[in-house]
């Protein structure tokens, strides 16, 4: 492309742009028109007035079948990726950027207690577009408010405040676990031990609140890669896990789960983190956050 077309925005072939980024997402013209709303024609003179444009061939081989030349494919992801910014642009201007409300924290927590209560939210600041990220990973771009676990010695970061002590307690299924609670205990004991890939030393950890040590000759281990998945595996009568209440309360309630033990307070500490302090959809979130919490039953022993 000359200098002059870079300059000279006036010169772009926007239309012409348009169906070619469809042509090249699609990899067919056919599918492109489809999504447009013209005729396979139309995209066919739109794709060679781009490529007279930039005077490089973006599609090659038989017509009715044509495929991406390497510069095409590249020229197609550069235009998919700029026409996503227009309507992350056009959205955030339409809507005004205080209507998204960026979210982050653990998936099984997500899964597990926030989903679930996100009605609420939702139905009480309606104005407000949730949008989670739960990858168990630091989150890649900005968020407003973070939801963070914090270990035994970890110090409290900048810009957060604790939510709740987390607490413990060993669970199973009552298909596996029977009899009066004496017999429950020693059975559960025996049961092959769940374990998260996450938290390798929860049993270590719960064996010490209870005043015990961690067993050497341990039953069986099964190992999940996530808590929700561990949590499935004991609801699914494959073993006991340890489990922390806020996880499991629901199915403890119902009785589709039985903690023979009780909960005990771990050192764990659930935070919330306002990465922009001063913001009101932030503000309005973590008051929500903290009424939830606030609201939530206390473990019976």
């Amino acid at each position: 492309m000359t200098s002059a077309h870079m300059k000279n925005r006036k010169n772009l072939p926007v239309a012409a742009l348009r169906a070619f980024e469809a042509a090249a997402r699609h990899g067919q013209l056919t599918a492109a028109a489809e999504e447009l709303a013209v005729t396979h024609g139309a995209v066919s003179r739109h794709v060679s007035h781009l490529e007279a444009f930039i005077g490089v061939p973006l599609f090659e081989g038989a017509r009715n079948r044509p495929k991406l030349t390497p510069e095409g494919r590249v020229f197609g992801f550069a235009l998919t990726a700029a026409f996503d910014q227009i309507e992350d642009a056009l959205r955030i201007i339409a809507k005004g950027d205080d209507s998204v409300l960026d979210v982050a924290c653990l998936s099984t927590f997500a899964m597990r207690w926030l989903i679930p209560r996100l009605h609420d939210f939702t139905a009480r600041y309606p104005r407000y577009d949730v949008r989670l990220a739960t990858d168990d990973r630091p989150p890649r771009t900005q968020v407003d408010v973070q939801i963070l676990v914090l270990s035994p010695d970890a110090p409290i970061p900048d810009n957060c405040s604790l939510l709740f002590q987390e607490q413990l307690g060993l669970v199973v299924a009552p298909s596996v676990a029977k009899g009066e609670m004496d017999r429950i205990r020693i059975d559960a004991i025996k049961l092959p031990r769940l374990e998260t890939r996450t938290r390798p030393h929860v049993w270590h950890e719960w064996s010490r609140l209870m005043g015990e040590d961690a067993q050497d000759a341990v039953p069986a281990t099964r190992i999940f890669d996530h808590y929700h998945l561990t949590i499935e595996a004991a609801l699914s009568g494959l073993g006991a896990t340890i489990a922390p209440w806020h996880l499991v309360a629901g199915d403890v309630a119902c009785g589709r789960l039985i903690a023979p033990y009780g909960f005990l307070e771990s050192d764990h500490r659930y935070v919330v983190k306002v990465e922009r302090p001063g913001r009101r959809k932030a503000e309005h979130f973590v008051g929500w956050l903290r009424e939830a919490i606030a609201a939530f039953p206390a473990p019976t022993h």
